[in-house]
């Protein structure tokens, strides 16, 4: 969630407007349009991640989705059975021009959505999302939960892997075999992390005690978004690029067929 190491104009801009930006992106992906249309704007946020965040930065999403990329590519054509056959196996249609198509439409839509995501996550602080989405108007109480989770995930998957690293130069390799070997070996590390877990509970309490939890008073905030012409001038590129986005495709689902 924190930016990188070498702050951009895609971290200086307002995480409100990025936060808008999301609707149109989403919306566009899911619209009923060719692959044409949707590889411009899925190279579009490849470039940008490369460029604000630099290249390394397209791997960890990429080895996270890359299953499920995988599985569309294997599953998806041979229930399309449409247009040109370009493969089959014992006459059965396996790889069709429909199937082809339809298997690079998911491949781009569930590609753009998570790097949209993954880029607006990264360029947005926790510090940035509280005050933007209360300007949204969402309670203070769910703007705290969503900022919890997102701190609490990062946080419990670092103490597995260092839990299960620990276990791991304690275990004898000889013994790490068969299902009950497996249970043998991940029990303690579950263990571990459950202690771990409830040995921050009083920490988790202190902090939303000191973020005023349950306090009915009006509270202040030491960060201050952006307002006046900096916040207008952010706005205004927000709308030209939604109109860049979402206006091509809206047209190519409006034409006639």
């Amino acid at each position: 969630m924190s930016g990188a190491s070498r702050p951009g104009f895609v971290h200086r801009f307002d995480p409100r407007a990025k936060l808008i930006l999301l609707l149109p992106l989403v919306a566009g992906y899911f619209l009923p349009v060719t692959p044409v249309l949707l590889l411009p704007c899925t190279a579009a946020l490849v470039l940008l991640i490369a460029v604000a965040l630099g290249p390394s930065a397209l791997l960890p999403p990429l080895r996270a989705i890359a299953p499920v990329l995988v599985l569309i590519c294997l599953l998806t054509p041979p229930f399309y059975a449409g247009g040109r056959v370009f493969v089959s196996i014992l006459h059965v249609p396996v790889l069709t021009a429909v199937g082809l198509r339809t298997t690079l439409t998911l491949l781009l839509r569930f590609l753009g959505l998570t790097l949209g995501f993954f880029l607006a996550m990264r360029t947005i602080t926790l510090d940035q999302l509280v005050p933007s989405l209360r300007w949204f108007g969402l309670p203070y109480t769910v703007c705290l939960v969503i900022v919890i989770a997102l701190r609490t995930i990062p946080a419990v998957s670092t103490t597995w892997r260092n839990a299960l690293d620990a276990h791991r130069l304690r275990a004898d390799p000889s013994r790490q075999r068969g299902r009950r070997r497996i249970v043998e070996r991940y029990l303690p590390v579950l263990t571990s992390v459950f202690i771990e877990a409830v040995k921050g509970i009083p920490v988790l309490a202190m902090t939303l005690e000191s973020r005023g939890f349950g306090r009915a008073n009006r509270r202040t905030e030491f960060l201050a978004l952006k307002t006046g012409g900096a916040l207008a001038r952010d706005m205004l590129v927000c709308a030209i690029l939604t109109l860049l986005l979402i206006l091509p495709l809206l047209l190519r689902v409006s034409a006639p067929a």
